[in-house]
Formats: structure tokens, C-alpha cells, sequence
């Protein structure tokens, strides 16, 4: 345990008020846990939308860290050592708990659900994994049938719909979805057409277009498309996927039993009805779920405004699809196949942080990270 032995962090006040807390004790790592001191935090959308809808009075905020190993628990010496750089994210604004929450100096994690940081990453670069790497895979690999890259190398001649790419959960889905095989269609504002193809997308198209949708269509080619990723979430973009869905041209029988797949990060609220392109007899799975089931602790969330009033139970099997996801982006990083999205490195401190988040609220951070060193 350091010798100073209270901490600073950010606590959530009441719907849309936080504030920086300085008298908070220095917890100590509990069994399969480590203590770190953390280095640098990223903001997510998530952040404020925890602040206004999801968070109780007196919860601890924050989500992305990466920071260094102080001390180890009981059962992580074969796992973590004291001075490891590690990142990852957590359950911030969990019920009305300060504990939990990666705006702060220093916190506890499970020693499985950290991934290490590689010599070629700054402390500053990699708190922008956590969430996001986490978010796409858990999608990916999960709600969609996409093979695991570490599992697999074959090439599978298929399609996925990526919409959004220029998020951050949309640009390492990019990525990921490249390294399990896949050809890449995505969408995204002109501005960041460059950027997404330097990611890997093999088409990108400018969802602004009055005919998005029919050169998303174009990409497609003769194999169909049966697999979509929506990272925006809306009814708007949820009816310009489903209208993308395409089987093979060559299928020629409207009564071929295709399954089709969409995933969303968020609930949509009025999902739209199969597109008139696809057999009657298909079927489309729309799945969504929170990341925060791999950390073992049942959570509600109740907010009508987005949509949600539900009860998520811990699952074993989300954690260990995590922990496995964790050991090959370990591998994958290292060899530069996977690029994170620019970061603004601000100063501030905790008290930046707060600015930060309504920053990113207000759309001052779109196609960047906002970081702050603590």
C-alpha cells in the first residue's frame, strides 16, 4: 500500500452533477484483484450518459484507465506483477458505489480482466482500449459469428456491415472484423473516409448521401449480407441496416432458411420489419447486450428514455470469453495490427475530466479520444 492513504476521484452527485472528492480511502486488492495506480483515463459517450440517466448519488464514475500494478492479491502472482502497465476498463457508476470507478487515483480490478501494455504504447494511448475493444469484441465474437482472430486465420469470404466506423468501438471493429477475415463495408461522414480505409475497410461510404444505402449495396457483390454491426443505435440507423441485408445472388429460393445478424450497442426502440429484399422465410437475430456482465456483480438499469428496464445476472461465460479476448489482443497489439483512434492528450487533471465529459456530450470530441493524465 502507497503511504498516502487517501485519494481523489470523481463521485456522481445526482442526475447531470458530479464532483471531484478528495477524502476517499485507498482501497486494498482482494482475492484475484490488484491495486493500481492509475496513469491516464479516456472518456466515452457512456460517461455522460451515465451521468445524466444511469448513475445513483454517491457512485464512482468513469469506465477507460491504464495505469501501473502496485499491489498484487491473493492468487495473482502467476497473473500480475508489482510495476506491470495494464489497462482496461470498469463498471463505473455502479449502483451507489465510490469504490468502483476509473476517475480516480487509484483502484482495484480483476487481476484476469487487464490487458498488459506493450513497450510501443503510452499510458495515455492505451486508456483508450478498455471500452471499446471490449464493446466490439464482446459483439463480435458474441451477439455476431464472427471467428476469434487468435482461433483462426482462414479467410472466409463473407461481408460485414460495420455502421459508424469512425467510433471508437466502430474503428476497432473495423480492425478486428479484418483479422477474423472479413470484408469490411462501413459508413461514416466524408471527413472520415481516409481514416477508415487506412484502418482496413475494404469500402466506406459517406452515410450523408441521399444513396447510402444503395452504395452500401453496391459493395456487397454476389456472397449477400448476413452480418451488421450498428454502433450508433438508433431507429434511424437500425432501418438503414436492415434495407442493407442481401442474400446471394445466386440463392435463387425464397424459401432458404437464411439467418441473418444485427447487433446494436444500445437497445433500438422500434426495430424495423424484415427489408422486402430478403425470403420471407429468414430470420433475423437482433441482439444486444452490456459489456459489464464479464465483471460478476448483477446490475439494473432503468431509464425510459433510452429504452432500458432490465436486470443483468454476472456470467461466467462472459468473463471467460473476456479473459480469453484479453490474451490475444496481448498478441495482436504488439505486432501493430491494430491502430487506436487519435488522442487529445488534456491537462486538468480530475477536475479536466469533469469539463471533458460535458465536452463530449456537446460533440467536441468527435473522431478522437479525449485523455487525461492523472
Amino acid at each position: 500500500m502507497p503511504e498516502i492513504k487517501l485519494q481523489s476521484a470523481i463521485i456522481l452527485k445526482g442526475p447531470g452533477e458530479a464532483s471531484v472528492v478528495k477524502d476517499l480511502s485507498i482501497p486494498s486488492p482482494g482475492i484475484g484483484e490488484v491495486l493500481i495506480k492509475v496513469q491516464a483515463v479516456s472518456l466515452n459517450p457512456s460517461d455522460w450518459m451515465a451521468r445524466d440517466h444511469l448513475g445513483r448519488p454517491g457512485a464512482g464514475m468513469g469506465f477507460d484507465f491504464a495505469g501501473t500494478v502496485l499491489e498484487v492479491g491473493e492468487g495473482v502472482q502467476k497473473v500480475r506483477s508489482v510495476g506491470d502497465r495494464v489497462a482496461g476498463f470498469v463498471h463505473g457508476c455502479h449502483g451507489a458505489n465510490y469504490s468502483i470507478g476509473a476517475f480516480r487515483e487509484y483502484l482495484t480490478a480483476d487481476a484476469a480482466l487487464l490487458i498488459h501494455i506493450p513497450s510501443n504504447l503510452e499510458f495515455t494511448e492505451a486508456a483508450t482500449l478498455g471500452m471499446g475493444v471490449s464493446t466490439a469484441a464482446q459483439h463480435l465474437y458474441q451477439n455476431l459469428p464472427l471467428p476469434i482472430p487468435c482461433k483462426t486465420s482462414v479467410r472466409t469470404n463473407q461481408a460485414i456491415l460495420i455502421y459508424s466506423g469512425s467510433t471508437a468501438t466502430g474503428s476497432l471493429a473495423i480492425q478486428l472484423a479484418k483479422l477474423s477475415g472479413f470484408k469490411v463495408i462501413t459508413t461514416c461522414s466524408e471527413k472520415n473516409i481516409p481514416w477508415l480505409h487506412s484502418l482496413g475497410a475494404d469500402a466506406v461510404v459517406d452515410y450523408n448521401q441521399i444513396d447510402a444505402i444503395r452504395q452500401v449495396r453496391r459493395h456487397i457483390e454476389d456472397r449477400g449480407l448476413f452480418i451488421i454491426l450498428d454502433c450508433v443505435s438508433k431507429d434511424a440507423t437500425a432501418a438503414f441496416c436492415y434495407q442493407c441485408f442481401a442474400p446471394p445472388l445466386s440463392a435463387g429460393n425464397e424459401n432458404a432458411p437464411w439467418t441473418f445478424y444485427y447487433a446494436s450497442l444500445m437497445p433500438v426502440k422500434n426495430l424495423p420489419p424484415p427489408p422486402i429484399m430478403i425470403p420471407k422465410s429468414a430470420i433475423i437475430h437482433a441482439e444486444w447486450n452490456m459489456v459489464f456482465t464479464c465483471f460478476g456483480r448483477r446490475f439494473t438499469i432503468v431509464n425510459e428514455g433510452l429504452g432500458l428496464n432490465r436486470t443483468w445476472e454476472p456470467s461466467a461465460v462472459d468473463r471467460e470469453f473476456m479473459t480469453f479476448f484479453y490474451r490475444c489482443v496481448e498478441q495482436i497489439i504488439p505486432l501493430g495490427k491494430i491502430k487506436l483512434m487519435p488522442v487529445e492528450v488534456r491537462e486538468g487533471g480530475l477536475e479536466g475530466v469533469l469539463e471533458g465529459i460535458q465536452l463530449v456530450k456537446d460533440g467536441g470530441a468527435l473522431g478522437k479520444k479525449l485523455v487525461y493524465a492523472l
